[in-house]
């Protein structure tokens, strides 16, 4: 698959997800060339700055909020969740990726309008600053974020060529393989959003594909996530 068709499909899928209720917004993906043969796939920005730079993720409140505030995502998901798609491909092959899954960390109900005293629309940053912040009694959840990053140039030891990290930058637990964009949102749907994954046409638009193992011998002497699609 080319990256010009995946783009297409990266941001009719996100508007599917906004179409069916199941995100507040989701963005247009956009094409860069970084070299001869290597481009860059991700979503349009509210500013300028970097692809990489874009992608630096904490796991502070405050990382999150500014996330909402730069709009530096893919996909806004009704209960405040964010996703992020970054690829760089060199042809037609993945050469690197980040796939972010950054969960809210306040408890949003997904069917509550977010809304001023007069009805009016409220931004989900805004109601979360203005409603949520200011109340001392409301809880904050212990999510951490979840990314899954392919850096084959940066492949050693405890820092396998495709990883995942939670909780810690310093944790990078090994994957079989990149992700493709099907594997990393069937992923996150089955674990965290049942009820879309479940949903027919959007079940409809993900056909997963298996991407080349690149897991070293180190990486095999440690438990790693794997998964097998049918021939």
């Amino acid at each position: 698959m080319s990256i010009e068709v995946l783009c297409r499909r990266v941001t009719d899928f996100g508007f599917t997800l906004f179409e069916e209720g199941f995100a507040l917004y989701a963005k247009s993906h956009k094409i860069d060339n970084l070299s001869k043969t290597e481009k860059s796939l991700m979503w349009v920005q509210e500013h300028d700055s970097s692809l990489d730079s874009s992608l630096i993720i904490g796991n502070r409140i405050s990382d999150y909020l500014s996330i909402l505030q730069t709009q530096d995502y893919s996909y806004l998901m009704n209960d405040g969740g964010v996703i992020q798609i970054a690829f760089v491909y060199d042809g037609n092959c993945i050469s690197r990726h980040r796939l972010l899954y950054y969960p809210c960390p306040f408890l949003i109900d997904p069917h509550e309008a977010y809304q001023t005293s007069d009805g009016a629309p409220l931004p989900l940053i805004d109601f979360i600053t203005e409603q949520i912040l200011d109340d001392p009694d409301k809880d904050v959840l212990l999510r951490s974020p979840i990314r899954f990053d392919y850096t084959p140039t940066m492949a050693a030891d405890f820092h396998p060529a495709s990883h995942l990290t939670i909780n810690d930058p310093s944790c990078r637990i090994p994957v079989r393989s990149p992700l493709g964009f099907d594997t990393f949102v069937k992923f996150i749907l089955e674990n965290f959003y049942m009820e879309i994954w479940q949903n027919d046409k959007i079940n409809q638009l993900l056909i997963p594909r298996q991407e080349k193992e690149c897991l070293s011998v180190h990486d095999k002497q440690r438990a790693f996530l794997n998964w097998q699609y049918p021939a």
